[in-house]
């Protein structure tokens, strides 16, 4: 009755959340799973090649030896588990349960999974039995093949059959509902579980939920989740802490992390290498290097040693640091250890040396690692076509662009939107053209992004070209791309700087019909326009709304507008922003600093320019 209660009761809640397959509910409990099996059956070869020798006289105990030993190993081939199977099933009397399970074990540790439901299908067919474990592979299977809603179907049958699903069952149900993005069901199952007290949740089944949550950056409901197992007496594990200390530090809540890995120690659960390389990771996104170097210790002490990945998050701080130095003898480090760097690391400190404008030494990396056998990938040529790009030199970018077939690498679109912003950036807008046209569009394979539209968006309005740019703005808009703040962005300051501030406000006005939320650099190019237009009341006014729409001014606008009250004479004004400015930790810039000596000079009788004078330069 308790059973019959759960699943009622989550048929009812998750019908209209849970997707339909053609032709069956993924909650529905009266479904016949083989049938489904049978409308496209894998097939499964009469007499299949197989390196196992065909004995004319198979017995139970070789059978059951083999199986043993392939279930935690996988065969090495396909065609010999398809063989097993036919033996298996020529036998008098049929293997048991336990040998059928341990052959779909096999064939999964080979991840075949869709050979597996076809050898499970065959099973239920020809009545061979099977039991709650069996089934809990076939779920698995059918999770791995992202059709959960057969998994539930498979329930189904478990139950129909009089079994009673296991933890590991419902894990996997669980684990297959988030891997296809349905975090909501799942914790749905899970509190019908809890509620029905079908099985007592363990610590599988926590992390699971707990991971699910995290990835999605719910940290909030993680650590909820998290306080509720220690309170049902679930004792959480180092991938518990190390799951929500990931988290937390790709959210940049670094400390609480930190918290949660003194919290863990305390309870003598022990970090492993993956804990502190979330922590590293997090730490150097701060630069907070003596706290790095404190970790580094601690996993010293603690006998933890540092892996690749280790070595590669410190490697890119090093590089985005200027730290180069101390990237390359981390590097020789690692090979004096017998740990080789791959071809992240590589590519971090090439990536390095070209944030420097260090191109040739980075090129030199990149004859480093192909020396020692490492092979580059597409990212490799991306940084450094970046780097050529940055450094205006686009025929070099265009050179290892050309390079990259010969290494077997196809360019990706990051490869293309560098190349083309490097033509809009020295004022190639021609070649620009032609390599969008040419290169870009003619591609089939290559899907242009928001990023391409913004690229060229931006730099034809840059060239002056105010006609191609809409034109090419509004090919944008047929071609179904979703809207960005950030194109709107480039079209409002590209109408404003080419003299058609009307058009760049109707565009404005426009954003919230469209769902979308101006960001501080649309309203400061808005009140830049307001200023230049001489409408000082309307700057005055977007500025005000902007803080009343939580979206903080930054220096670049109260410098804006205090230069449009310098040039609108408004100077009292021009003094209380600077106020303002101020007192939130912002400072003149070079170019308000600038006008106001002007003024200082050519109005120099002015009384509120006197008052400016002795208020900020005395």
């Amino acid at each position: 009755m308790m059973m019959r209660a759960f699943t009622d009761s989550f048929t009812l809640n998750s019908r209209r959340s849970l997707p339909h397959s053609s032709g069956c509910c993924i909650t529905s409990l009266h479904f016949n799973p083989i049938s489904h099996f049978s409308t496209n059956p894998i097939p499964i070869p009469f007499k299949p090649k197989s390196n196992i020798p065909y004995s004319t006289d198979p017995t139970h105990a070789r059978i059951r030896q083999l199986l043993h030993h392939k279930s935690k190993t996988g065969f090495d081939q396909l065609d010999d588990a398809l063989v097993v199977f036919d033996k298996m099933l020529h036998l008098k009397p049929l293997p048991s349960v336990i040998d059928f399970t341990q052959l779909l074990s096999a064939l999964v540790k080979m991840k075949q999974h869709s050979v597996a439901v076809s050898v499970f299908r065959d099973m239920c067919v020809k009545d061979i039995p099977v039991d709650t474990f069996t089934f809990s592979i076939a779920i698995n299977c059918f999770c791995h093949l992202n059709r959960v809603d057969y998994a539930f179907s498979l329930l189904a049958g478990i139950i129909k059959r009089g079994f009673v699903p296991n933890v590991v069952t419902y894990n996997t149900l669980i684990r297959g509902l988030i891997s296809q993005d349905k975090p909501v069901e799942a914790q749905l199952l899970f509190r019908n579980l809890v509620r029905f007290e079908v099985i007592q949740p363990d610590v599988i089944t926590y992390n699971t939920i707990i991971d699910g949550l995290s990835k999605r950056g719910h940290i909030s409901k993680a650590v909820m989740l998290f306080r509720y197992m220690e309170k049902k007496g679930c004792k959480p594990n180092t991938i518990t802490y190390s799951t929500l200390i990931d988290c937390l530090c790709k959210l940049r809540s670094v400390d609480q992390a930190l918290d949660l890995l003194h919290e863990m120690t305390k309870k003598g659960i022990h970090p492993d290498v993956i804990t502190y390389n979330s922590l590293i990771q997090g730490l150097c996104d701060f630069s907070r290097w003596q706290e790095i170097n404190r970790l580094l210790s601690e996993m010293v002490t603690k006998n933890i040693s540092p892996d690749v990945y280790t070595f590669s998050i410190l490697v890119d701080a090093y590089g985005k640091e200027g730290m180069i130095k101390n990237a390359e003898d981390l590097i020789e480090f690692m090979i004096q250890r017998g740990q080789f760097p791959d071809v992240v690391i590589y590519s971090a400190l090439m990536d390095g040396y070209c944030l420097r404008g260090q191109v040739h030494e980075a090129l030199a990396v990149l004859g480093t690692m192909k020396r020692r056998g490492v092979v580059p990938n597409v990212r490799t040529y991306n940084i450094l076509i970046n780097g050529y790009c940055k450094k205006l030199n686009v025929d070099g970018a265009i050179n290892l662009f050309e390079q990259m077939p010969s290494e077997g690498l196809t360019p990706n679109i990051e490869t293309y939107n560098t190349i083309l912003q490097g033509f809009f950036d020295t004022g190639r807008h021609v070649e620009a053209r032609e390599f969008l046209k040419e290169k870009m569009m003619v591609n089939k394979d290559l899907k242009l992004d928001i990023v391409t539209c913004n690229t060229v968006l931006d730099g034809l309005f840059k060239n002056r070209f105010l006609d191609e740019a809409m034109s090419f703005f509004h090919l944008m808009q047929s071609s179904g791309l979703p809207p960005h703040i950030y194109t709107y962005s480039i079209l409002i300051d590209g109408l404003c700087k080419n003299g058609n501030f009307g058009m760049a406000k109707n565009i404005f006005d426009s954003l919230p019909s469209k769902d979308l939320s101006p960001d501080v650099k649309t309203y400061t190019m808005m009140i830049q326009g307001f200023c230049q237009e001489g409408l000082l009341d309307e700057a005055n006014e977007l500025f005000v709304e902007m803080e009343a729409n939580d979206c903080m001014p930054n220096d670049v606008t109260y410098n804006t507008l205090i230069r449009g009250c310098f040039h609108n004479e408004k100077y009292n004004e021009a003094s209380v922003l600077i106020d303002q400015m101020r007192a939130r930790g912002f400072s003149e810039d070079a170019s308000t600093t600038s006008v106001l000596l002007d003024l200082l000079v050519s109005k120099e009788h002015d009384p509120a320019i006197i008052a400016l004078r002795k208020k900020y330069l005395t």
